[in-house]
């Protein structure tokens, strides 16, 4: 792959990725399922020297620094890694049975699933399946080497959908969700840390997890949210 073919790709990837990204959020910017009542569980899956781990956990890291900093007890929970593949075909239809039967069998304890596959031919995804939540990271180890800051990006920008956010416009900003963003940010993603949350979006996120937010352990997914339509 020359250097023209390789920029070319990664133009293309970045101009496609947030608006690709899907994630069931309702008009007035809460996610389908509500704010979570407790600290959801993180299980992340993927084969045991998948290079993407540490920016898994790394954003995980990112999202409790910033709840941290705006005074919210809420916190993304535990991290765990569970060492299999998720085939990709299950991660296109959660709506299939054998889809669900596969991700409970996976990772029955958690509440949110970062399958970090090794298929390329999709986008990034986050989808709420019965029961858990599930963000889906294809192989983008091409653009990785290139962009180191751009997998670590990508699955914060996905965990911002898990703990509620949607899309902005602002080309800056790490949930930015239109094509256009990525266009005018070109190539650049942070090599170290992230693109920031917008002040609105802190507004947003105090708003479900107020500073007398407490957990409530069981009263988490009282009924299973619906199934969303599949993203194009």
């Amino acid at each position: 792959m020359n250097s023209r073919t390789l920029i070319s790709g990664l133009a293309i990837l970045l101009a496609i990725l947030p608006a690709s990204t899907y994630a069931q959020v309702s008009r007035s910017g809460l996610p389908s399922w509500g704010p979570w009542e407790d600290f959801p569980a993180i299980v992340v899956v993927s084969t045991g020297d998948d290079s993407r781990l540490p920016a898994a956990r790394e954003a995980v890291d990112f999202w409790n620094a910033e709840f941290s900093k705006l005074g919210s007890p809420f916190r993304l929970g535990s991290v765990a890694h569970v060492i299999e593949m998720i085939p990709a075909g299950d991660l296109r239809d959660l709506r299939d049975p054998s889809a669900v039967r596969v991700l409970s069998r996976i990772a029955p304890a958690g509440d949110v699933i970062v399958a970090l596959s090794n298929d390329a031919n999709f986008n990034p995804f986050t989808r709420p399946g019965r029961h858990k939540v599930v963000v889906a990271i294809p192989d983008l180890w091409v653009y990785g080497r290139t962009l180191p800051g751009l997998v670590r990006n990508v699955i914060a920008h996905e965990l911002g959908h898990v703990v509620g956010l949607g899309h902005n416009d602002d080309p800056t900003a790490l949930m930015c969700g239109k094509a256009e963003c990525a266009r005018a940010r070109g190539l650049m993603f942070p090599n170290e840390g992230f693109r920031p949350i917008t002040q609105s979006e802190k507004t947003k996120l105090l708003e479900m997890y107020p500073p007398n937010w407490q957990p409530k352990p069981f009263k988490k997914w009282i009924t299973d949210p619906p199934y969303p339509p599949t993203s194009g």
